[in-house]
């Protein structure tokens, strides 16, 4: 099994700092609603109150994903990385791999075009923070 170097996983948490920040900020311009709310979550929101509520709940959880990849660098810096933040990045792995496929059956192209790679891309990295790693 890929055993990702300390160098590797230190450039994969940053990586994700880097993008959960701009995801949060790309949410807050949402909720400001300077994004049209029918341009996201796949063209499937019904109303503006349904757009708020998403936007949110988005919110809290790119934190948690912010918070947590913080975690496993701070983690990694001592030399050991627990059990159980590299199962948190197995279920952040697993979410954006779903998500990944909801993209793609996305109503808007702008989803597609835009989202399935960059979620694409954080899966992968996600996974590859998961392996055993002691210094």
């Amino acid at each position: 099994m890929w055993n990702p170097s300390k160098k590797i996983r230190t450039i994969a948490s940053k990586i994700l700092i880097v993008l959960f920040s701009f995801t949060m900020i790309f949410h807050v311009i949402a909720l400001f609603q300077f994004i049209p709310y029918k341009y996201l979550w796949g063209g499937r929101l019904s109303s503006v109150e349904e757009m708020y509520v998403m936007e949110t709940v988005s919110l809290i959880v790119n934190t948690f994903f912010l918070w947590a990849s913080f975690q496993y660098t701070q983690y990694l810096n001592k030399g050991l990385v627990p059990l159980w933040i590299r199962l948190v990045f197995a279920f952040i792995g697993i979410i954006f791999l779903a998500n990944t496929i909801g993209n793609l059956v996305a109503v808007t192209d702008l989803e597609t075009l835009l989202a399935t790679p960059v979620t694409a891309v954080l899966s992968g990295i996600c996974f590859s923070l998961v392996p055993k790693y002691e210094n």
